[in-house]
């Protein structure tokens, strides 16, 4: 709905980066390539001056959110927080019959455990990434991108 009322809106997720020729093909060893890829295409589409940007992520945290609310501050866009309207949003049962990637009930489950609840701007732009997950990585690996 919010797309369609965009005059040239656009939708970035990190999933795009596992999506090749032949299908989705995940490889967790890559995530953070993805999530550095995806948060460069927002940029540059901020950059760009989209009208609307949308990023379409599982962000359980505020601190994954935050690469993507400092570049829309900074360019001026209004920053909203969404979250599915579902009653099977936190059912982990139901979320492992319904999503695509084969993600287990038990990783579900996980996830939701570390859910944030309350997300607002100064809880994102406070947030600090846990001291297990700020580690440098080698650069980008160079692969051709479908979609």
């Amino acid at each position: 709905i919010l797309l369609g009322q965009s005059r040239d809106g656009i939708v970035f997720s990190t999933d795009d980066y596992f999506r090749q020729q032949d299908g989705y093909t995940y490889n967790a060893a890559q995530l953070g390539d993805a999530h550095d890829w995806n948060q460069k295409r927002a940029k540059q589409a901020m950059e760009q001056g989209k009208s609307l940007v949308i990023i379409d992520n599982t962000n359980t945290q505020a601190w994954e959110m935050k690469p993507y609310v400092e570049v829309a501050l900074e360019k001026g866009y209004r920053v909203e927080f969404r979250e599915p309207d579902t009653w099977w949003k936190f059912d982990p049962e139901e979320l492992e019959k319904r999503n695509k990637h084969g993600v287990t009930r038990e990783k579900i489950a996980q996830m939701l455990e570390r859910y944030e609840y309350q997300i607002s701007i100064p809880i994102v732009m406070n947030s600090v990434v846990p001291p297990h997950k700020n580690t440098q990585r080698p650069p980008l690996q160079r692969r051709h991108r479908w979609g």
